[in-house]
């Protein structure tokens, strides 16, 4: 299923609310997931931040769904924002979780690569915001509150350690244009190799007539001698 479309509404929506609290966002061009949106209190040399990664999921067309997010982006400033889109408008499922109520609550899927460890976080249309019942999510609702749990998380952020997550980004996405480049000039010289081969073929082919025509006039002329 395509979530281009509801991933873009939530994040459009996140950038409304978290402009709406007062907060700065900055959109980095680099896009990773883990920080589709960096969040400030204020611009000014040194400025601490936080990492908000985006996701959005409908619920209109299905009864369930979930959220998967990397073991080694939940650390320091790291603010998961999920949108649910159940078909009323008149709601807006906004949730916000941060990393240690990733750590505690979603479930922690292990490989014996540690680098693909995932935490992930299921949930479902009849119980995601009925309070009464198992799974639902709304202690997780965004609300002045958990505006209020943002701003600590962004005072308190290790801004060398932020940097860093935010460099090392930085470097992951230059690596991937130096794969991408060189995956577009493999591609080329696969095609120049096809033409060249197809141009060979073509020759051995011509080739081929020539000698059974030069073998033809050979013949003739050979019936033709006294």
């Amino acid at each position: 299923m395509d979530t281009t479309h509801i991933a873009y509404t939530a994040e459009d929506l996140i950038s409304h609310k978290l402009q709406r609290a007062g907060l700065l966002v900055a959109k980095p061009k680099f896009d990773q997931e883990s920080a589709d949106l960096l969040v400030f209190m204020r611009i000014e040399d040194g400025a601490k931040f936080c990492r908000v990664q985006c996701k959005g999921r409908s619920l209109i067309n299905s009864t369930s769904s979930n959220v998967a997010v990397p073991r080694n982006y939940v650390a320091g400033a790291f603010i998961l924002l999920l949108f649910i889109d159940d078909g009323y408008e008149k709601e807006t499922n906004l949730f916000c979780f941060f990393s240690e109520d990733i750590k505690k609550k979603w479930k922690l899927k292990t490989f014996k690569n540690s680098e693909k460890d995932y935490y992930r976080l299921s949930f479902s249309r009849p119980t995601f915001k009925d309070f009464k019942k198992q799974g639902n999510l709304i202690e997780h609702a965004f609300n002045v509150d958990k505006i209020e749990q943002i701003k600590e998380v962004i005072k308190k952020a290790d801004i060398k350690k932020e940097f860093k997550k935010v460099f090392d980004l930085l470097k992951k996405q230059n690596e991937l244009i130096d794969l991408q480049r060189k995956k577009y000039e493999l591609e080329g010289l696969i095609k120049d190799i096809e033409h060249t081969e197809e141009v060979r073929n073509m020759l051995e082919d011509e080739i081929k007539i020539l000698e059974e025509h030069y073998k033809d006039l050979e013949n003739q002329i050979q019936i033709k001698e006294p």
